[in-house]
């Protein structure tokens, strides 16, 4: 057996003459929650209906759970949750008759703890899904996708119309029956909090490129914004490899540099500022350096 759940090897994937996946190596070890982040239409969504065999690469394969994403069995499929954006169901179904039928095709389903799911999110069972809100329906696609205590579970956006309080839950119970047994998880979403509550380890898409793939701390320790004051105006460039960003007004310089070394710390030391400071970041702070667009994107 495979060390790792997903892997993803030189994806390339155009839409009508348009490169939006370009070179993607990946992989994903089981047991780690790995967050997928990116600005909107960059390719997430892409890069997970290609690996669950709903769409096809143009170029490189995918591999999940140990077999090619072109040639998914039922088998595995039955060892794969997968929670899409937008909680799209059928509306015309009661709640109750559309739990019956997944229950009925999933190859395992835990009762007691789906009934844990439907109490605590207080889910209408005689209503119809298109009566349900937003919130609700998310909360229904969650509690189904768990339910089948997945092996590998993707979620694309899966706290979209949860309130704060809903998302914290679910978050909270994803990790405790998701990571007892060892299962993994791929998560996308917009709500960095979450994703940085939660995650391993972080994936960040710029460019069309897997820009950043490492653990959540390592990549805090790599990347560093440096606030310098000179005494004079601020020099225009600095000649460093792998700069994300840099800004310079007046007597004060703002760089962000991945890869942080000895070597480029001296580099900075012999510029001559009066003061050097490490402006602390958060991971969504990270992730707006990371994604800024027309910039030289640094791999790291």
């Amino acid at each position: 057996m495979s060390d790792d759940a997903i892997v993803i090897e030189s994806l390339v994937k155009y839409y009508d003459g348009r490169c939006v996946i370009d070179g993607v190596y990946l992989k994903i070890p089981r047991g780690c929650i790995y967050g997928l982040l990116g600005r909107n239409g960059i390719g997430k969504t892409t890069i997970i209906r290609i690996l669950l065999g709903l769409d096809f690469p143009t170029r490189g394969k995918s591999y999940i759970l140990g077999q090619d994403s072109r040639q998914l069995t039922n088998t595995i499929k039955g060892r794969i949750g997968y929670v899409a954006e937008g909680h799209n169901m059928i509306s015309s179904y009661k709640v109750s008759r559309l739990i019956n039928i997944c229950k009925k095709l999933s190859m395992r389903w835990n009762d007691k703890f789906f009934n844990h799911l439907i109490e605590m999110f207080r889910l209408p069972m005689e209503r119809y899904v298109r009566e349900l809100s937003t919130g609700m329906r998310a909360e229904l696609n969650l509690a189904l996708a768990m339910a089948t205590e997945p092996e590998l579970l993707i979620l694309d956006d899966p706290t979209l119309g949860l309130d704060t309080v809903a998302r914290r839950q679910f978050l909270e119970l994803a990790v405790d029956l998701l990571q007892r047994d060892g299962r993994t998880i791929l998560f996308s979403s917009h709500i960095l909090g979450d994703v940085e509550r939660i995650a391993d380890r972080i994936g960040i898409l710029a460019g069309c490129k897997l820009v950043v793939d490492c653990g959540l701390e390592e990549l805090k320790r790599r990347i560093k914004k440096l606030r310098l004051i000179f005494e004079k105006k601020a020099p225009a460039n600095l000649h460093l490899t792998e700069i994300v960003n840099q800004q310079s007004s007046g007597r004060e310089m703002t760089v962000t540099i991945a890869n942080m070394d000895e070597q480029k710390q001296a580099v900075i030391n012999t510029l001559g500022a009066e003061s050097c400071e490490e402006i602390p970041m958060s991971l969504e702070d990270i992730f707006i350096e990371c994604t800024r667009p027309k910039q030289k994107q640094a791999v790291f």
